[in-house]
């Protein structure tokens, strides 16, 4: 199960650019600091949580809210 995960994401991550993950993770660590997160809750953002939310149009705002509950 987990290869599978792991060969889906890796296909999704093809038509998502590095930059956009980039620009995408730091506005979600913003938004995160703007609600008053820890450095402990930041690290709760993972790279897949990223490549999901730009893949499902998720505003950054609502998964720093998401990541935070």
């Amino acid at each position: 199960m987990k290869k599978y995960f792991m060969q889906r994401n890796a296909s999704i991550a093809s038509s998502i650019t590095q930059d956009q993950i980039d620009a995408y993770r730091t506005t979600v660590v913003i938004e995160m600091e703007k609600m008053g997160a820890t450095n402990q809750e930041i690290s709760l953002l993972r790279t897949e949580t990223v490549l999901n939310s730009i893949r499902n149009h998720r505003k950054p705002e609502d998964v720093a809210w998401a990541i935070l509950q």
